[in-house]
């Protein structure tokens, strides 16, 4: 463990000093971890997260803390709990981790946050996080958790988005419904989007994903209270409603006083830069903006790992149009003009 807080003290020391020439006095600034899949407060994933939190916090200047989502990942499949000793281990890890920034913290759900941890139950999640963490501003309802967050200084609005939405739980196969469900999609052409302010939207799935694999296995599940069996297909997901999301993103976009940033994302479990409307091996941003996905904070498997920890430091500052993301860790830094 030490040479690891040596290593990260060095990768923290360095993103310091690239933020320090990056920075303005209009400048955002927002450490990024995602996908942490951990299984409570003492698994090795949280050791090796909490200490750097605690070296970011105590080193670089920033607005708040923002977490993608699937803080927990496949229990119910490998350890059989119930919901009320998740709900317990969410809060041991959410509660160690506002400790550890001394800050807002952005909790987005994902796909894992909810019982059995591939179902999205949003009375389950809203009770963990309904006005704690610094998000006193949510919506909370049976779409889940969703807000935005305004910061004057930068003209600029974070919106926060909910996903999954619902499932049919009790049903012989649960799956999963992925979508952003009427009642968000309401609030984020009439509320979110009513804003002449620049906007960075926040999900944990990004707009561009879509489940392409095998369509038929089933794999065991289990619901927070039972073991039953599931498509394989339907636990991956596609956003049934992502169109009409899109749409309303793109109505914001198209006005002349307004300026759509980027979205940033996690999910994928591998760093991943798309630009405006790009297309890549027949999947396309359908966003008019960048989108951005960070890769799971603690997986290893998926890059040429050093250190064991891959945490972004975003950077927006209006006055130059410019979004850094600055890698704190394995992986690499990466610049967008927008």
């Amino acid at each position: 463990m030490n040479n690891y807080i040596e290593k990260v003290t060095v990768s923290i020391e360095e993103a310091k000093e690239k933020i320090k020439h990056l920075i303005a006095e209009d400048s955002l600034v927002f450490p990024i971890f995602t996908d942490l899949h951990t299984e409570d407060i003492d698994h090795e994933y949280m050791k090796r997260l909490i200490p750097v939190l605690e070296i970011i916090t105590d080193n670089i200047d920033y607005d708040a803390v923002i977490n993608l989502g699937d803080n927990f990942g496949m229990l119910g499949r490998n350890i059989h709990i119930t919901n009320d000793d998740l709900k317990a281990r969410f809060e041991r890890v959410f509660d160690a981790v506002y400790k550890a920034t001394k800050h807002p913290v952005i909790n987005v759900n994902g796909n894992h946050d909810a019982p059995g941890t591939d179902f999205f139950n949003p009375d389950f999640w809203n009770s963990i996080v309904k006005y704690r963490y610094g998000n006193t501003m949510a919506v909370y309802d049976d779409s889940g958790c969703y807000y935005y967050i305004d910061y004057e200084k930068a003209n600029a609005r974070l919106v926060i988005l909910s996903l999954p939405y619902d499932s049919d739980i009790e049903s012989e196969m649960p799956t999963p419904i992925w979508g952003f469900g009427k009642n968000q999609l309401m609030w984020l052409k009439e509320t979110a989007l009513n804003t002449d302010k620049d906007v960075i939207i926040i999900s944990h799935v990004p707009f561009f994903y879509e489940y392409t694999g095998d369509m038929e296995s089933t794999l065991g599940v289990w619901t927070g209270s039972e073991a039953k069996v599931s498509y394989i297909s339907a636990l991956c997901g596609w956003i049934e409603d992502v169109d009409e999301a899109v749409e309303i993103i793109k109505e914001y976009d198209n006005r002349p006083d307004t300026k759509l940033v980027a979205c940033l994302s996690g999910h994928m479990h591998f760093d991943s830069f798309w630009l405006p409307d790009e297309e890549k091996n027949g999947i396309k941003n359908p966003l008019p903006c960048h989108q951005v996905v960070t890769t799971a904070t603690c997986f290893t498997e998926n890059v040429e790992s050093e250190i064991g920890i891959s945490i972004d430091i975003a950077v927006w500052t209006p006055s130059k149009r410019e979004l850094n993301m600055i890698r704190i860790g394995d992986g690499e830094d990466r610049n967008l003009i927008c």
